[in-house]
């Protein structure tokens, strides 16, 4: 689960790097993309630790529906700025870019962060085999 957790955190705060440091819709894209891939996983790591690591269709049920609720937020928000229908090497108005994007961005990916710190390493187990 560390090796999620890190993946979590390296791909949101790519995101917001990605936000902070771009000015044209492929840069905004790929970080609302970042941002969008961060939810997911971190969703997939809460419902890893809730069911301690059991792997059963379930888990695999919840980590398709968590891909198209945070895919479906990110194509939403990619029509907004119309990314869809705009050259990916035009640049972005500043002010769209804060007010759609930002917001967007900034909160998922730090709710991303927080779900990746706050889960612990591993669930509890208890391995003892006393009688």
């Amino acid at each position: 689960m560390l090796k999620l957790k890190l993946a979590v955190a390296f791909v949101a705060l790519t995101g917001l790097v990605l936000l902070l440091m771009g000015s044209t819709y492929l840069t905004v894209s790929l970080a609302i993309i970042c941002t969008a891939v961060a939810l997911a996983l971190s969703l997939h790591l809460v419902f890893r630790w809730f069911t301690g690591e059991q792997h059963d269709y379930l888990l695999w049920f919840f980590l398709v529906a968590a891909y198209i609720i945070s895919g479906s937020m990110a194509i939403s928000v990619l029509q907004d700025i119309g990314a869809v229908h705009t050259v990916l090497s035009a640049v972005i108005d500043p002010v769209q870019k804060i007010e759609t994007v930002g917001y967007y961005t900034s909160s998922l990916s730090s709710i991303a962060i927080l779900l990746a710190v706050i889960i612990p390493q591993s669930p509890m187990r208890d391995d003892d085999d006393e009688d």
